[in-house]
């Protein structure tokens, strides 16, 4: 046989024998090429020839190219540099290796850890590990990706399962199998401390404030996590989560809630087509909840992943079949943490807020809700309100169901992006859900108590929920009307409207605990704020002849609350600072569209920590025609609320 072809059998016959291992089973681009069969010794001169080649053994140049003054190259082949790539690759890992201890050791002696590798890049995942590991992280890597399409996440078999057995494209594991959560846990990921992107100090206080204050706006949400340890262990997308969350709160913290938000967005883009467990869905709820820019995004991924999970099936769990909610018997899809009552109970609250979080941002753009139409939420939550072991987390959250049901009522009955005028007849449908209202809010008054944490928030936060429902359904009437006079049938719901949003003003302005909770509360306040002093400038600009309606006292009731906004410590990125601007434009706009003067002279655009100046002279504006008195009310909730707009419907995950 040939030279060249006894070398092509060799290669062949080892490509073969190799092929049986192939790369899927965790071997990198090292192990799969071809071994080097034989060491070259000869330069690219005197193979070119085929002549024999003497080469010292100090290399190049050998005796002919020496004598010939010709240049000598060792051509060394692929499979030899592939050699050197392999090493350096283990030296990467060791240096990586070497550098994990050392910033466990500073975190033991309380120290700043050592900046973060540049030679592995930004995502410590992406090292290389030994070449022992690389099968185990290949196998977990394999078991967290999610098939597409899933699997169903019902009961009983879907038409997908039929496709997918024949399709033979089954996931090894269910959704929620221990052996994918044990994948998902196991060895060492890396988080915002370990990449460098804080340190353990600032990591501490950002956590220590969330649990301390924040966490219990929400219902205490965080779960059974208490520390920074615990975080850690658990994940760094919840750790993210929260550490985003503390520091948005933080008139000191801008840059780092800028490094932990560019972190935790780039950790959810990459779990787009991961498997995830509860605590990923939690980290969604939360950033949902506070992080306007991506709260509709993290909601819509939440709900997702909630459905996959069987999320709303934790209900069989608590009442099984006594309560009729259930079907018998706890089914076998579930799994075993699922047998755990306290786990259960985490996953029904969990549903709930991400319900409540879903017909929030229903609210706020003008959209139908995700959740439709789920017996659990819909029935479920009395049976669940008159639990023995139901909570003051639990009496909040339910009071927000119970809300949003009424209120996921008025939209669908009234319309909310509709812009035709409501026909007459709707008049007493108005009515009766205003009463409901009013039932609801006497209902849950009475459950309410104190909390230990966060005082007579809770309280507050009910009245203004309250008014936020009725301002909700009192705006409603102000549909199509384009400046027109308002029809006799809606004139007291539309006073009701305007009283309604007078009276939120007046509580930001007398109540300490609402002031308090400013830079705290869920972005959901601020907006349906914003909301109220638009619609209230917008009701004095075209109706105050035929409402009655005394201009200079509302003036002067949203300058007030601009002085508290302009004075209220946050970083630009928080709600407060971003409406404030706007709606103080939208006051001058209004006084000089119907030539009233505003009572002090605020700034416009922009914010000023100067108070207004006792005794200042009041300006006035001149009757100037504007394109903006002519707004239908109904396109107020896309309004320019002073740019505290969703720039999450284009925004890039990576940025």
């Amino acid at each position: 046989m040939p030279k060249r072809k006894r070398e092509s059998a060799v290669e062949n016959g080892h490509n073969e024998s190799s092929s049986d291992q192939g790369p899927k089973g965790g071997q990198n681009l090292v192990e799969v090429l071809p071994g080097i069969t034989r060491k070259i010794t000869a330069c690219a001169a005197c193979r070119k020839n085929k002549i024999r080649c003497d080469m010292p053994d100090d290399g190049p140049p050998c005796v002919r190219c020496r004598r010939r003054g010709l240049s000598c190259v060792l051509n060394r082949s692929l499979q030899s540099l592939i050699e050197d790539t392999k090493n350096v690759k283990l030296l990467q890992t060791d240096v990586t290796h070497l550098h994990d201890i050392l910033d466990m050791l500073c975190q033991h002696i309380g120290v700043e850890g050592p900046k973060a590798l540049t030679s592995v890049g930004h995502d410590r995942e992406g090292s290389y590990p030994p070449a022992d590991n690389d099968h185990n992280q290949t196998q977990q890597e394999e078991e967290g990706c999610e098939v597409s399409p899933p699997d169903s996440p019902s009961a009983v078999q879907a038409p997908i399962d039929t496709f997918l057995d024949i399709a033979k494209t089954r996931s090894p594991h269910s959704i929620d199998s221990p052996a994918s959560a044990r994948a998902s846990r196991s060895g060492t990921r890396s988080d915002l401390i370990s990449k460098g992107i804080i340190s353990a100090t600032i990591a501490e206080r950002l956590v220590h404030r969330y649990f301390a204050r924040l966490d219990h706006y929400l219902y205490g949400i965080g779960g059974e996590y208490q520390g920074l340890e615990q975080l850690r262990a658990n994940g760094p997308i919840l750790l993210a989560a929260i550490c985003t969350v503390s520091a948005l709160h933080d008139p000191q913290e801008r840059v780092v809630y800028e490094a932990c938000n560019r972190e935790f967005r780039s950790l959810v883009a990459k779990s787009t087509f991961e498997k995830r467990d509860v605590d990923y869905i939690r980290a969604l709820c939360i950033s949902s909840f506070w992080l306007a820019d991506a709260s509709r995004i993290c909601s819509s991924d939440a709900i997702r992943r909630a459905a996959d999970m069987r999320l709303h099936r934790s209900f069989d769990a608590l009442f099984e079949d006594r309560t009729g909610l259930g079907s018998g018997p706890m089914p076998s899809v579930l799994s075993p943490s699922m047998q755990d009552l306290s786990a259960a109970t985490d996953r029904v609250r969990l549903w709930y807020l991400l319900f409540v979080c879903d017909q929030h941002l229903s609210i706020l753009h003008n959209r139908d809700s995700l959740l439709r139409s789920d017996k659990g939420i819909a029935v479920g939550w009395e049976i669940y309100l008159h639990r023995a072991e139901t909570t003051e987390s639990d009496v909040r959250i339910l009071s927000q169901v119970s809300l949003l049901l009424i209120m996921g009522q008025v939209r669908d009955v009234l319309g909310s992006d509709n812009q035709t005028p409501l026909p007459p007849a709707l008049a007493s449908q108005i009515l009766n859900y205003s009463r409901q209202l009013d039932k609801w809010y006497t209902k849950f008054s009475a459950l309410f108590v104190t909390n230990a944490f966060i005082g007579e928030f809770p309280k507050r936060g009910l009245q203004l929920h309250y008014q936020f429902g009725k301002l909700y359904l009192g705006h409603q009437v102000f549909k199509g009307l384009r400046g027109r006079p308002i029809p006799p049938h809606f004139v007291s719901a539309a006073t009701m409207a305007h009283d309604t949003a007078v009276s939120i003003f007046e509580m930001i302005l007398g109540e300490p605990e609402l002031q308090e909770g400013l830079v705290g509360m869920p972005h959901y306040f601020h907006v349906m704020i914003a909301f109220a002093g638009h619609l209230l400038l917008q009701i004095c600009q075209n109706y105050y002849e035929q409402l009655a309606i005394n201009i200079q006292d509302d003036f002067q009731l949203i300058n007030s609350a601009l002085n508290l906004f302009r004075n209220t410590q946050c970083i630009p990125q928080h709600p407060i600072w971003r409406m404030t601007p706007g709606l103080n434009r939208k006051l001058h706009d209004c006084a000089a569209s119907i030539g009233a003067p505003v009572p002090s002279a605020v700034p416009v655009g922009g914010l000023s920590a100067q108070h207004a100046i006792p005794g200042q002279e009041a300006l006035y504006y001149p009757p100037v025609p504007t394109a903006e008195a002519s707004q239908p009310l109904d396109e107020l909730l896309f309004a320019d609320f002073g740019e505290f707009n969703f720039p999450d419907l284009t925004s890039n995950f990576m940025t």
